[in-house]
């Protein structure tokens, strides 16, 4: 049986921190990574499922200070590709077109043990019968939440499916509450392109009105590609009141540090064999510490021992052309190229190439993702990781971006 992987306590400490501090002041957060940059590993990081509750290693323990007296932050990951398809509507049926995702988070709700408002009285004491009652009654109420949003004899159920998620929320946060033992709530939405590609405005507008009944208890953080301005674009006069939670907190993953690096490569020789670490030191250099780049070159990195060079910075443009001769990593660097909005792709061949006059928002986010950097000297900008550069070289045109795909529960158009 594959052991699951060991992350480092220090795993991402920059980024993981930031996230963790943001959702235990009551904030939500942005955050946004390149493609083949390491985001669902950093996923798998913060899944609590695989972490014990009083693990002081946890960063959900070593950045959450104020949950000794506000109580724990409980996460709950929200996959769009678990969305069901909408229910069937008239053509302006907007509460129909909202249910899967409505439906999808009371769903993830309802089976997350630590919301389940169990009465638990203290040691040694009799049990306050009125207590009791009152967390039966709130028992009732989140037990019944999903089998009455799915009830499809009565339509009205699935019409008001935002007061169900309300009344969920209520009976979890109320339950532990009044027991002396509170809790918050985050819910972490991957993928989130898909969630703005497939739900009406009514979805995130009603996420607001959750947040603000359920102030600094109730909290979202975004995993997206690229900036949630750029993906609303003309849609956010609409949609501005649930995307202004964001606005502290934009958060941007970038490629591994070398202590990271390395530790992903001790992770890969566990299933391979120890490579030469001069060797190793230019995969880490050459592919920027972007985990997909890493891991796609590693099993090259024996002729990467080969390469010698009067300096340093030659040795890693050689390393550079030598993973790009390889096809599984210019199958990934596509990948990440691909995953970049057009803008992004066209402005990153206008460095390779010496244009002039480039967008400054772009070039900006392009150095927030680390895929461009300013040359020594402040002689100009440069893309990054240098094997990524090789490719972008050895390409005729730009290619074009890849457009969302809808999740795969849905209806093709």
């Amino acid at each position: 049986m594959p052991r699951s992987r060991y992350y480092h306590p220090d795993y991402r400490q920059a980024e993981v921190s930031a996230i963790v501090r943001a959702l235990d002041q009551g904030q939500s957060a942005s955050v946004i990574g390149a493609p083949s940059v390491g985001k669902s590993n950093l996923l798998r990081f913060l899944d609590q499922e695989r972490l014990a509750a009083s693990d002081p290693n946890s960063p959900w323990q070593r950045y959450a200070p104020l949950s000794a007296s506000q109580g724990p932050v409980v996460a709950i990951s929200i996959d769009p590709n678990a969305l069901l398809p909408a229910l069937p509507q008239n053509r302006d049926d907007i509460a129909a077109q909202a249910w899967p995702g409505f439906e999808l988070l009371i769903h993830r709700t309802t089976i997350t043990p630590q919301l389940y408002p169990a009465y638990h009285p203290p040691h040694g004491e009799t049990p306050d019968p009125d207590l009791v009652e009152r967390i039966a009654r709130l028992q009732d109420r989140f037990e019944n939440a999903h089998p009455d949003v799915t009830d499809f004899e009565d339509r009205l159920h699935a019409h008001l499916a935002l007061r169900h998620l309300e009344r969920i929320l209520d009976a979890a946060l109320s339950g532990q509450a009044q027991q002396g033992r509170p809790i918050r709530i985050a819910y972490v939405l991957d993928e989130f392109e898909r969630f703005l590609s497939t739900m009406p405005n009514y979805f995130f507008v009603a996420l607001r009105s959750i947040r603000d009944r359920f102030k600094y208890r109730v909290m979202f953080v975004t995993f997206t590609r690229n900036s949630l301005p750029y993906l609303i674009g003309p849609r956010m006069a609409a949609v501005e009141p649930f995307f202004e939670l964001f606005h502290d907190n934009t958060i941007y993953l970038g490629p591994f540090g070398d202590d990271d690096a390395w530790r992903m490569i001790e992770q890969l020789e566990q299933r391979s064999v120890s490579k030469d670490d001069y060797a190793l030191g230019l995969l880490i250099r050459a592919t920027g510490g972007f985990a997909g780049l890493l891991r796609a070159g590693f099993q090259h990195a024996e002729a990467l021992g080969q390469i010698r060079a009067e300096e340093y910075k030659q040795a890693v443009a050689l390393a550079a052309k030598r993973l790009y001769a390889e096809a599984n990593v210019r199958a990934e660097c596509a990948t990440l190229l691909r995953g970049l909005n057009q803008d992004e792709i066209e402005t990153l061949f206008g460095v390779a190439t010496g244009r002039e006059n480039l967008p400054p928002g772009v070039v900006r986010e392009l150095r927030h993702k680390s895929l461009l950097i300013e040359e020594s000297g402040g002689t100009g900008l440069r893309v990054m990781p240098p094997v990524l550069a090789a490719y972008i070289q050895s390409q005729p045109a730009p290619p074009r971006a890849d457009t969302p795909p809808q999740p795969v529960t849905l209806p093709e158009a």
